[in-house]
């Protein structure tokens, strides 16, 4: 069972390499013990599971009885293959560590001049300008290809506060003037449990403050409110949960996540927008599993996605940023030396995974693709192969607020102050481009249909809308896209991609780019 851990470490470490924010190796440093996940054969815990924790050498710090599993910490060499030899146990390996997706600004030089003629190159989106209520709204030509806008849909809804939007992510600036109003402090959770950082480097990193800016910026882009100040986001009026589960350096572990969606589905909050990653292995069955390939991790997630939308919680998650065909199970397993993996959350069955586009609504040149996980996408930016005219600022990044508090270190930002008016209310803001800015749009249009039509507890007909009035958009001709990729950032080092199936069905858009005033049944698009 030895390999596995090894797999875990090499995952952590690729994400060391190349991620922003990112997830360093479990057990480094002073750090009291590895971590370890622990799937049983059961969605529940057996009575004894205390007992036989404490026989194999370790000490549980998240217990997930809605779904049969646990996180363990223990310093005993022996622990994984004690685990596993329990017949209860399906399967005991190293933690998979999260990270936020990786900053793909570094090290890369926009190319004035797009491959692509025009806005709206692709067909059937909204076009820019169109007219936003808040000060830095001119700015946000991403809400307005979704049809997000004074004009679009929030002249039909602007969403219902009793509406929930969970995000699991860094945090949130709590005092910030486009997250305080709209978000409900009482139900947001810090599930950070174990990490490289213990004893904790901020005393104040277990409550939900955001110390990196990644969970501030994803949040306004679901819900910052129509306030005067900043931007807007798409649902203005609906309520954020802040879920924590990864810290101010973007370091986290999938167990965390687990616990924070099982508890989504605990709360049955309308909607979870997850903008983490990580990958992990997959088995076939339970004889590959008693033959070296461990999948405690990928049981878990799984569970925790079909706990969550059998409470009723529609789930968004990011395809990711390394260009790679997520689909290929064998080819995102090949780096860390395994048959197959998954890409989580995208990967998982249940999740309506996100890609990017950029300003002529193509494919980004980060974002990871594939037929069958990319159900649909929104603009994330890409200052690369689609730079945006010299009024947006950054080049075709996408605008978001930033937190107060976050470290200087931690992010390449290129940021701006604005305030309202009266100057009584002022915030940060930055531009950012990833399928991390793609996915929180998705979900708060998602927001925005269970707002209008009330569809609590209906994740399938939120899907089914989303897809349905989503704008379709074709592969490009010819299918296979170079992208000026700079393959040391990247860990697959893809410079190419190949985009399969039909307008509606594709791996670079899935169903076509959502389109918030169709979903709301604003009739003919803008």
């Amino acid at each position: 069972m030895g390999k596995v851990s090894a797999v875990l470490s090499a995952i952590a470490a690729a994400l060391l390499v190349t991620s922003a924010g990112s997830a360093a190796t479990l057990g480094a440093g002073s750090q009291p013990g590895v971590l370890y996940t622990v799937a049983f054969t059961s969605n529940s815990l057996p009575a004894n599971v205390d007992q036989l924790v404490a026989n194999a050498g370790g000490t549980i710090v998240v217990r997930l009885p809605q779904i049969g599993g646990i996180g363990v910490v223990s310093s005993s060499a022996g622990f994984q293959a004690a685990m596993s030899s329990i017949a209860s146990v399906a399967d005991a390996s190293r933690s998979a560590a999260t990270s936020l997706q990786r900053n793909v600004d570094t090290n890369v030089v926009a190319a004035r001049g797009s491959r692509h003629g025009g806005k709206g190159g692709n067909g059937g989106v909204g076009v820019d300008p169109q007219p936003e209520p808040d000060p830095l709204g001119s700015q946000q030509w991403d809400k307005m290809r979704m049809n997000v806008s004074s004009t679009g849909s929030y002249a039909v809804s602007t969403g219902n506060h009793s509406v929930k939007v969970a995000l699991t992510d860094t945090g949130v600036d709590v005092t910030h003037p486009d997250i305080a109003p709209n978000l409900d402090l009482l139900e947001s959770r810090n599930f950070i449990t174990f990490g490289p950082d213990l004893p904790l480097t901020f005393p104040a990193d277990e409550t939900i403050q955001d110390y990196n800016g990644h969970g501030t910026w994803t949040a306004s882009a679901v819900a910052a409110p129509i306030n005067g100040v900043g931007i807007s986001g798409v649902a203005p009026n609906v309520s954020i949960v802040e879920l924590k589960t990864n810290d101010a350096n973007g370091e986290g572990n999938l167990i965390d996540w687990d616990n924070a969606v099982v508890y989504a589905g605990d709360n049955h909050f309308d909607v979870l927008s997850s903008s983490i990653y990580t990958f992990v292995q997959t088995c076939r069955n339970d004889a590959e599993r008693k033959h070296g390939c461990d999948d405690s991790d990928y049981i878990l997630a799984q569970r925790a996605v079909d706990y969550a939308r059998a409470r009723g919680v529609t789930v968004v998650g990011a395809t990711g940023n390394e260009n790679v065909d997520i689909s290929d199970q064998r080819s995102i397993g090949s780096p860390f030396g395994v048959k197959t993996a998954t890409e989580v959350p995208a990967g998982l069955d249940g999740v309506i995974g996100v890609d990017a586009t950029g300003y002529n609504n193509e494919k980004s040149f980060y974002a990871s693709y594939g037929r069958g996980i990319v159900d649909v996408t929104a603009p994330g930016g890409d200052s690369v192969t689609q730079p945006a005219p010299p009024q947006y600022l950054f080049g075709g990044r996408v605008v978001g607020a930033w937190s107060s508090t976050a470290l200087p270190s931690v992010n390449d930002t290129r940021s701006v102050q604005s305030c309202n008016a009266t100057h009584t209310l002022c915030g940060t803001y930055a531009w950012l481009q990833g399928t991390s800015m793609s996915t929180p749009d998705v979900a708060g249009v998602a927001a925005l249909i269970v707002s209008r039509f009330g569809l609590h507890a209906r994740p399938d007909l939120v899907e089914s809308v989303l897809e349905q009035t989503a704008n379709a958009q074709n592969c490009p001709d010819p299918r296979q896209v170079a992208y000026p990729f700079p393959p040391e950032t990247d860990l697959y080092s893809a410079s190419t991609a190949l985009c399969q199936g039909g307008p509606r069905d594709n791996g670079f858009f899935g169903a076509g780019i959502v389109d918030a005033f169709a979903a709301l049944g604003g009739g003919a698009r803008r």
